[in-house]
């Protein structure tokens, strides 16, 4: 994957948990290029066709403070992401998320437009959790992504959801990523998941 240097970059440095802040870089629509095995098959990636993504994140005291540690122990988020072409050939990104850290100072939600961002406050999501189900097929029930002020409404239809799961009692993590289409540039590829996280 290559990130081009004109590229722009959703990036935000929030409070989390007390005296901590939290660093969340995302990157859409980056070139991806190489190949891929899937049994005796050879797969090429072009850079005319997918894309990549890329996610870094750090959490750190705050300066001037002794209080050590790295991310809330009890964690919990939801995360929406795409890459893909709109049919002029631009590249067309997004990425959405909340739970994590005070997002009344800053939200992640961006619309990625040919390489530029268009930052999105307040996003919405909409989906019953209560339906994640414990098997790796979804039973497909979308979930609604809207922004109050009238700049977003997605409608986003699962086709496949990869479920992992560690525990340790102490320590633990539960991930529900489910992969669709989001109706409204081309039925665009990308995924949404809600994670519940001890560190």
């Amino acid at each position: 994957m290559r990130l081009p240097p004109e590229h722009e970059s959703m990036t935000i440095v929030i409070p989390i948990a007390g005296n901590r802040l939290y660093y969340n870089r995302k990157v859409n629509c980056m070139p991806a290029e190489g190949w891929g095995k899937w049994g005796d098959k050879t797969i090429a990636i072009q850079p005319a066709n997918p894309q990549g993504g890329l996610r870094l994140q750090s959490g750190q005291p705050r300066l001037g403070t002794r209080r050590v540690g790295w991310l809330r122990h009890n964690s919990f988020w939801v995360w929406a992401s795409a890459s893909g072409f709109l049919a002029d050939g631009r590249t067309v990104g997004l990425n959405m998320g909340y739970g994590f850290g005070d997002t009344s100072a800053a939200t992640e939600n961006a619309l990625i437009l040919n390489g530029r961002i268009h930052k999105l406050a307040q996003v919405d999501f909409k989906y019953d959790s209560t339906n994640l189900p414990l098997k790796r097929i979804c039973d497909k029930r979308p979930w609604k992504m809207t922004a109050p002020d009238g700049r977003l409404d997605l409608e986003f239809v699962p086709f496949v959801e990869r479920v992992a799961r560690t525990d340790f009692k102490v320590l633990s993590s539960e991930v529900h990523q489910m992969f669709g289409r989001y109706h409204c540039w081309r039925g665009l590829v990308g995924f949404a998941e809600e994670h519940h996280a001890k560190w």
